[in-house]
């Protein structure tokens, strides 16, 4: 959806602007601290500006278990990478019609996780071995699978500054500084075993939800750094 959505506003844009012969239109690729991807603006003769573009990487985030009972090596352990799509929308404001911008706008992100894992506790007589969830130990039977997805919100805002050279044609370099608000993250827990119809176990899993989600909390308020080329017609 987001893939087209970006498609879209480029189409819009270049159409848009295709005639223009005292502005400029500007192609670019870039590499940022969530992803690489590429990008259409448009600059108008004035300090104002459109930018629409898209980016695509991944965020390794490691999920650690809270320890409760005080026993080292029997938690749930939780390892994934977060798949980051982002496709935006940006206004650019150049401060006496010069390189440097302020830019404000949204990223439609359609980013999130889904991680599985079991218990893998170890004891003498492995039906015995049981792991921390939650308050309380279950084997591995009872948990079976447990599966955990991550969304985050679809609109978020940005605020930044950034460069951005104004050749006459042909290449240059420009970067943008700034913060993309993702907002919280959307945690859900299910579990594959007889985990789920245990009322008991059940109020374990959303406790785990709720460890995961202040992990998360901390990826909220999203830095954003990115360097690019671009090309000017």
């Amino acid at each position: 959806m987001y893939r087209s959505l970006t498609g879209g506003l480029l189409t819009l844009l270049l159409l848009t602007f295709s005639t223009a012969s005292q502005a400029q239109i500007t192609t670019r690729l870039q590499a940022s601290d969530i992803g690489l991807g590429a990008e259409v603006g448009y600059r108008w003769e004035s300090p104002f500006g459109l930018r629409a573009g898209f980016l695509v990487g991944d965020l390794d985030v490691d999920f650690e278990a809270e320890d409760n009972n005080g026993i080292q090596g029997d938690e749930l352990e939780y390892d994934s990478d977060v798949d980051l799509e982002n496709s935006y929308l940006l206004a650019d404001w150049h401060p006496w019609n010069g390189i440097f911008r302020v830019s404000a706008g949204t990223f439609f992100n359609n980013s999130g996780a889904t991680v599985i894992t079991r218990c893998n506790a170890q004891a003498p007589v492995q039906q015995l071995a049981t792991c921390e969830f939650g308050n309380s130990r279950y084997s591995s039977a009872v948990l079976g699978e447990v599966t955990t997805k991550v969304d985050f919100d679809q609109v978020a805002p940005y605020l930044g500054i950034g460069w951005g050279h104004r050749a006459q044609n042909g290449f240059a370099f420009n970067a943008d500084l700034g913060v993309i608000h993702v907002g919280a993250a959307k945690v859900e827990m299910t579990s594959s075993g007889s985990c789920g119809s245990d009322p008991q176990c059940r109020e374990q899993i959303e406790q785990e939800e709720k460890e995961i989600q202040d992990e998360l909390d901390k990826y909220e308020w999203l830095p954003f750094v990115s360097l690019g080329v671009s090309y000017h017609f």
